[in-house]
């Protein structure tokens, strides 16, 4: 719980700032209090310094109010009256310095491991007040550019790397395939789908690749049995057997992650390129509903979807032939949600909601503009802007405003 002391003077304008203002809003429903005693438990050298729960606020303000560098964070303490009243610092010049904000964000560097138990916390508050919160992981990742240029022999971001991303036509159609490149990070995410917030996150150089970022983000989002998602949810740069397998067998989940179709993955007279099986004249199998850890499969005659092309019967049985295939024997090929069937496409769409996320992290709380270098830093930083989002939706959840759940700005 965040509370500030407002002066005498001005208390019935902090009251009324209390019920309007998103910012006290944020500060209330985000817990970090271990974070500020440790901080203030740190030895201070010189003369007394501000107040370590006014610079927190500080900080989190200019997250808020979309400051691309400490220095914004300062003149906005300056200029904003009502910012600074909020903060603890009622008079211009009892506001902390550019010198100040940069010292204390590096002391919060120092414990990041805290700031992460914040924003555990803060997840599994949403997975009470939230009803499914988690049921529907979607993973991805975004790029977070550095403050530094790429084209030099000696980098001043020196933790920064080149990253590079799809934009154009899949190279497995044989076409030609544009690349967006850039010099920075990835921020790797995990977000529940249906109401868009994040669940879990991990930062990297912007050579690491997605694929091997999903058993980190699961082991992050799950971290116990009765928080086990329903349905892992990806695109394919996430498709790999080991991912299949990490979903289904460890977390009990259905992998919606696209195939590559890639002609030297193709089983002629077994199943097609989405893992359907194909019976003897190379028609379709119509998928009938899952029995225990089998899908079924039925003849496509039988079932009125085609017209069976053999000479000779599959059966003699009116029924048609049917095809049991064990998920668990390749759950890559033949995953527990066909990739065919209607539940597949709807539960796929839900994949567009981190990319919301995404522009909702870069766009509104500050990491499209960032001019921090190294990765501790920018892990802080897109750590405290993933803070403020899930802190606005907790208030917002305790508050009954369930409509303004993903609202940030006004």
């Amino acid at each position: 719980m965040h509370i500030i002391q407002p002066p005498l003077f001005d208390f019935e304008a902090f009251v009324a700032l209390r019920g309007s203002d998103r910012l006290v809003m944020v500060l209330e429903a985000l817990d970090a209090e271990r974070l500020i005693s440790a901080l203030e438990r740190e030895h201070w050298t010189g003369r007394n310094g501000y107040p370590i729960r006014g610079m927190w606020a500080c900080l989190i303000a200019g997250v808020l109010h979309q400051c691309r560098s400490i220095a914004e964070v300062a003149r906005l303490l300056e200029h904003n009256k009502d910012v600074r009243t909020v903060c603890g610092f009622p008079g211009k010049d009892q506001v902390p310095s550019e010198d100040a904000l940069g010292r204390f964000l590096k002391k919060v560097v120092g414990h990041r491991q805290l700031l992460e138990e914040s924003f555990e916390g803060l997840v599994e508050k949403l997975r009470q007040v939230l009803p499914g919160f988690g049921a529907k992981l979607v993973t991805d990742s975004t790029d977070i550019k550095a403050y530094s240029k790429g084209q030099r022999k000696n980098p001043s971001d020196p933790d920064a790397r080149w990253g590079a991303k799809g934009t154009g036509p899949a190279a497995e159609k044989g076409e030609e395939r544009d690349l967006y490149r850039w010099f920075g990070y990835k921020l790797h995410l995990a977000v529940d789908g249906l109401y868009e917030l994040p669940v879990s996150f991990v930062v990297t150089p912007a050579n690491e690749s997605d694929t091997k970022q999903m058993k980190v983000l699961l082991e992050k989002a799950v971290p116990a049995p009765t928080a086990q998602p329903e349905v892992v949810i990806a695109d394919k740069g996430y498709d790999s057997r080991d991912n299949y397998e990490l979903v289904y067998e460890k977390y009990g989940a259905a992998p919606i992650i696209p195939i590559r179709e890639r002609g030297d993955m193709q089983q002629p007279d077994i199943c097609n390129a989405k893992g359907t099986p194909t019976c003897g004249c190379g028609l379709s199998m119509v998928y009938w509903g899952r029995d225990g850890e089998y899908l079924k499969y039925r003849c496509p005659e039988a079932v009125g979807k085609g017209v069976c092309l053999s000479r000779f019967p599959c059966t003699s049985s009116p029924y048609g032939y049917v095809l049991k295939l064990p998920i668990k024997e390749d759950p890559r090929r033949h995953p527990p949600v066909p990739r065919e069937t209607k539940k597949w496409q709807r539960l796929y769409r839900l994949r567009s909601s981190v990319e919301r996320v995404n522009s909702r992290v870069k766009a509104l709380l500050g990491l499209e503009r960032m001019t921090l270098r190294g990765i501790a830093k920018v892990t802080v930083r897109a750590l405290l802007s993933l803070l403020v989002m899930l802190a606005a939706a907790l208030g917002m959840a305790q508050h009954h405003r369930l409509k303004e759940l993903r609202v940030l700005v006004t």
